[in-house]
């Protein structure tokens, strides 16, 4: 049994730099991990093929919310963690490739609409006027984190006006009012797979939101895979003495009426009266006692999506990436077919042609990895969750070959140097971080959507934190976790200067 002033439920990131930063301000933290490494999807694993080793990266690689500009940095400096992570940044943003057309964009946003505009000359102004809209609307929404700090306010009202509108429309309709251009159109509806969402149903102020960081902040990676990072947030929480437990799967919150007293997990008892989940906000339902509040509460939950999840084929290939034409570190794959269809074709096969597909070229990061290159595409929960194993196996092969087959209509030669091949879908995705539905993003963004309500959660004690209140992706959960053990402490702080108890 033991004793701690929080206990944080998931070692991702968000979790990691919570634990963090709230041991440096003197709390007892304990950290519960139900898998055996710490990272959640920011992990790695590493597989032998007839030619050599190769490490795959569980995850996208691109970190945003570094420079001057970002949120990320600012997080790190203060929590006393930047300096220990040895980022390395991109010069380029990513290469748009869509029929004969490819656009390589540099990773400086200026640049980047200059290259744009350059490309389509005839659209110049309504490009212009999607920087202006990144610019406030999407910077106003990304300073989100940095108002609940005190540390920004809104100058002029009407971007909160505006915001509201782009809130109730999608992305792809968002595109479809400011360009003609269904060339255009079609690569910028690529971005948001960024962002784990398609544009056709993802509310546009979220998507501007992720446009300013895209964008305007610096880009970044951690060599030795993202494995890196959560460890070097590992060992950082030891020195601050911070505890974490891994596989450790959480059973039990106690309460005491409403309130929580405690934690029970499949190995330990923890006596607290604070619990930080970062996990699915669905899973608590079934974690304490029902009553009325909770009832109301499965209500909302109810209304609520699950997101999209991902699937990913890892490939480790027989010489290096570049000799086969795939040269540059990350290309997005549009399909000319998207415009019009992509909500129709969500539940068929067509999907694997018409969504965007990623292709990471990890090699040209890390050479440490091996001669790896992951293709990745957005996945419906579909019926991964249904399917017996050996059915579960053939589906994954099917579709494996359906979108490395699209990936060799670009990079000819790629189906030749395959030595090693692996696969994860929605259903690894739920047994290895426990998450909802498979989503690997968290609650689907939807024009209307309504997730205010989890910051209130139905018992005293609960404290929701992570891209499942707040939206997907490696900044976000990192500034979450700083943002919400910053406020933390200084309400404790608060409370203890007037001698009154939490």
């Amino acid at each position: 049994m033991y004793e701690v002033d929080e206990v944080v439920i998931g070692a991702g990131l968000t979790g990691l730099v919570y634990a963090n930063v709230a041991a440096s301000n003197g709390l007892k933290v304990a950290v519960i991990e139900k898998h055996t490494r710490p990272g959640g999807y920011a992990t790695n694993f590493m597989r032998k093929g007839a030619n050599g080793k190769y490490v795959f990266d569980c995850s996208l690689h691109k970190i945003t919310g570094l420079g001057a500009n970002g949120n990320l940095q600012d997080a790190l400096k203060r929590s006393g963690l930047l300096e220990h992570i040895d980022f390395h940044y991109y010069q380029e943003l990513t290469t748009f490739i869509l029929g004969n057309t490819r656009i390589t964009l540099p990773a400086d946003g200026i640049g980047a609409f200059k290259e744009l505009k350059r490309c389509f000359p005839e659209e110049a102004a309504s490009l212009d006027k999607f920087f202006d809209d990144i610019q406030s609307i999407g910077h106003f929404n990304y300073m989100f984190a940095r108002m609940a700090l005190g540390e920004y306010s809104l100058d002029d009202p009407s971007i909160l006006v505006e915001g509201r509108k782009l809130s109730k429309i999608s992305t792809y309709q968002y595109f479809r009012a400011l360009f003609k251009d269904p060339t255009l159109i079609t690569l910028l509806c690529a971005i948001p797979i960024n962002l784990g969402v398609e544009a056709y149903e993802a509310d546009a102020l979220y998507f501007l939101h992720f446009a300013y960081t895209f964008f305007m902040t610096d880009k970044g990676y951690v060599k030795g895979s993202s494995q890196k990072l959560s460890n070097t947030l590992v060992e950082e929480l030891k020195k601050r003495g911070g505890e974490l437990f891994l596989n450790n799967a959480l059973v039990k919150i106690d309460l005491e009426n409403t309130k929580v007293v405690g934690v029970q997990t499949s190995r330990q008892r923890f006596l607290t009266n604070h619990v930080v989940f970062t996990g699915c906000p669905h899973q608590i339902v079934d974690l304490v006692p029902f009553d009325i509040a909770m009832d109301d509460f499965q209500k909302k939950l109810a209304k609520l999506h699950f997101g999209l999840g991902a699937f990913i084929v890892y490939l480790g290939l027989v010489v290096p990436p570049s000799q086969i034409g795939i040269t540059d570190p990350d290309y997005l794959i549009a399909d000319e077919g998207y415009l019009g269809c992509a909500d129709e074709v969500g539940n068929s096969d067509l999907r694997y042609q018409r969504w965007p597909l990623s292709i990471s070229n990890y090699h040209a990061l890390d050479p440490n990895y091996g001669f790896v290159v992951q293709l990745e595409m957005l996945e419906q929960q579909d019926d991964w969750f249904d399917l017996s194993c050996d059915d579960y196996k053939v589906k994954k092969r099917l579709v494996a070959d359906k979108i490395i087959n699209r990936a060799s209509q670009y990079f000819r030669g790629l189906k030749d140097v395959i030595d090693f091949m692996d696969v994860s879908t929605p259903r690894t995705n739920m047994r290895y971080t426990n998450s909802g539905g498979g989503s690997s993003f968290g609650y689907k963004p939807k024009p209307g959507r309504n997730v205010r309500f989890l910051q209130n959660p139905p018992i005293d004690g609960i404290q929701f934190v992570g891209t499942w209140v707040s939206g997907a992706g490696y900044e976000p959960a990192m500034c979450l976790g700083f943002t919400a053990a910053t406020l933390r402490s200084r309400k404790l702080q608060l409370i203890s200067l007037g001698g009154t108890n939490p």
